[in-house]
């Protein structure tokens, strides 16, 4: 597990997008966090570090999934607050995700299934002024 201290919504989406850069085609994240702990803003900028526009990016609380253009895919955003965590699998996810694609899922359980094997998970929490970060990476992937 890597650890880091983000002062703010700047730090955050750094941090989105330098993960960004190490997941590949097919990679998922589960995200947790209470409401309002950043996690559409880290999404933001992992949106970012795919070559996507981050000002695009909204909370999928109410939509439930929003799916943004990239130039190496698509990014699948899914919020599983209301439906609960086996909810992506009501709306035919799985024969929505190509093997380009990458898929953010905020409020997720544990179980998929997942586009691919690479899942990984971030949790941000509250922290002082800002938030701590606390993200695992499935095999050898490299930390930014």
């Amino acid at each position: 597990m890597t650890e880091r201290y983000l002062p703010d919504d700047a730090a955050t989406e750094a941090l989105g997008e330098a993960l960004a850069r190490l997941t590949p085609p097919g990679g998922t994240w589960l995200l947790h966090g209470e409401l309002g702990a950043g996690k559409t803003t880290w999404t933001r900028g992992f949106l970012r570090g795919l070559g996507g526009d981050p000002d695009e990016a909204a909370s999928p609380t109410y939509a439930v999934l929003h799916r943004y253009a990239t130039p190496s895919g698509r990014l699948f955003h899914l919020d599983l607050y209301r439906p609960g965590p086996s909810g992506a699998w009501t709306l035919g996810l799985e024969e929505q995700v190509g093997p380009e694609d990458r898929l953010v899922v905020e409020w997720a359980g544990p179980d998929g299934p997942w586009p691919t094997d690479w899942v990984a998970e971030l949790s941000l929490v509250e922290a002082g002024e800002g938030r701590r970060a606390e993200w695992t990476l499935p095999d050898a992937s490299a930390s930014p």
